[in-house]
């Protein structure tokens, strides 16, 4: 893309012999007669240059200076003036100018200038998207899946990412929704730019606002400078908005605008920024009930779910649970310095047996937990929690063939019930039973008062 330089200057002939000259050399060049044309041009369009004279009516170069700064701290700006005076140059230079130029000037300087200039932003911007590349790729290896259902996402996933389109992220707390968003943006065409991530359910009302939608110094007590929002630093990029089920209506409404017009407005301010993100949005809670309750806006939903992706629960995928705990084991062997090559058959038997409640976060801090325990070079079942191990060792000394199965059916019902908070039909569902035979089990086996 050619890069956009805006000329502010109230003599005319010098903006057209500017114009003349830049779009010569590539460059797309646009015009302000005056400051306060310049200010409204700057928070319409983003520039990655600004050339502006000193001296103006209401609102002169230093006016102009200070809000292409306010937008964005890199933007170069190069200030013109035909009083060249050191005072002039120094104060210039103090409020954060660029270069100082004198006229009348040479078209060679000039040229020379703002070659340099933007060159300077290149580089500094693609080290900042080197690095954020780097980290988002080591993000991309953790994603580790091997059952049929993931490959499915994932085979979805490639269809959409390369698109601007939407996506919702449903699953249990700890499928690896958070995971999938940056997988998502470190594979897409915005991998250079920013991904943001926060919280909705994790920042309270008031503070939730100011931190997605940013504000306005005076805005209310403490606002002391200008403060972007997480929805402006993602422009570009993605923005996962994690737990959006547990967004307040009056943000929903606010940030339903923003997808609507590509416009956000900070807290106290009139003025608006555009704005283009990608919007990863993630829910472990049924959106379509809150919907019918009035806890969600519809229109926000079908905005956010253009793209619907269900991660399943890790009890659901079995196949998953050797080789992410295989991957865990690396992971964690390599960071904590220990040198722990393998799972014993019993200890990976215990890990495929239990129900996982806390799906793939509870396999992680399982793993972790016993490469920091474990040693020698092997995890044992000693290294395990009880809550794991224990159905295993109950039937490792069961007498019989009758009570092993027992043993089994009474630590399925009872951790699949857990892992369900205690829903009964979710769990005759999951298990795959109908309602009356789990009652007369759960009966059978002194679960609850059933």
């Amino acid at each position: 893309m050619q890069p956009k330089i805006l000329v502010v200057d109230d003599e005319p002939d010098i903006c057209k012999a500017l114009v003349f000259l830049l779009k010569r050399e590539g460059y797309d060049v646009q015009t302000a007669s005056g400051g306060e044309e310049a200010i409204a041009l700057l928070d319409r369009t983003r520039f990655d240059l600004v050339m502006t004279d000193l001296k103006m009516g209401k609102v002169d170069g230093f006016g102009v200076l200070r809000h292409a700064r306010e937008i964005s701290g890199d933007l170069p700006v190069i200030m013109m003036t035909a009083f060249g005076t050191i005072e002039s140059a120094v104060e210039a230079m103090k409020h954060g100018a660029s270069e100082y130029i004198v006229k009348p000037f040479l078209n060679e300087e000039i040229k020379l200038t703002v070659r340099r200039l933007l060159e300077q932003r290149k580089i500094v911007r693609e080290n900042i998207a080197l690095r954020q590349q780097i980290s988002q790729r080591i993000a991309c290896r953790e994603f580790v899946a091997n059952a049929d259902s993931m490959i499915r996402i994932v085979e979805t996933l490639e269809k959409v990412i390369p698109t601007k389109s939407n996506i919702l992220l449903l699953g249990e707390s700890g499928t690896g929704k958070g995971l999938i968003a940056e997988m998502i943006h470190c594979n897409s065409p915005r991998r250079g730019l920013p991904f943001i991530s926060i919280n909705c359910s994790a920042i309270p009302e008031g503070l939730l606002e100011s931190e997605l939608f940013g504000y306005k110094k005076g805005a209310f007590t403490g606002a002391v400078a200008d403060k972007p929002g997480m929805i402006t630093l993602a422009h570009q990029g993605t923005l996962f908005l994690d737990e959006i089920g547990d967004m307040p209506i009056p943000l929903q409404a606010k940030l339903l605008k923003v997808l609507e017009t590509g416009e956000v407005f900070p807290l106290g301010d009139t003025r608006s920024r555009q704005v283009d993100v990608r919007i990863v949005s993630a829910t472990n809670c049924d959106l379509e009930s809150r919907i019918k309750s009035g806890q969600f806006r519809e229109d926000l939903f079908w905005r956010l779910n253009v793209i619907e992706i269900k991660i399943p629960p890790l009890r659901e995928r079995p196949e998953d649970i050797e080789m992410m705990a295989r991957h865990f084991l690396r992971k964690y062997s390599g960071e904590h310095g220990k040198n722990v090559v393998s799972i014993d058959g019993d200890s990976l038997a215990a890990l495929m047996e239990y129900q996982w409640p806390g799906n793939v976060r509870e396999l992680k801090n399982v793993i972790e937990r016993a490469v920091v325990l474990t040693e020698g070079d092997t995890i044992m079942l000693a290294d395990l929690p009880e809550k794991i191990v224990g159905t295993r060792r109950s039937i490792q000394t069961c007498s019989s063939l009758r009570v092993c199965l027992g043993n089994y059916e009474h630590h399925l019902l009872q951790s699949t019930l857990r892992a369900r908070n205690y829903n009964k039909e979710e769990t005759a569902q999951v298990l795959g039973i109908d309602l009356a035979t789990l009652y007369r089990k759960l009966k059978k086996h002194g679960i609850e008062d059933a």
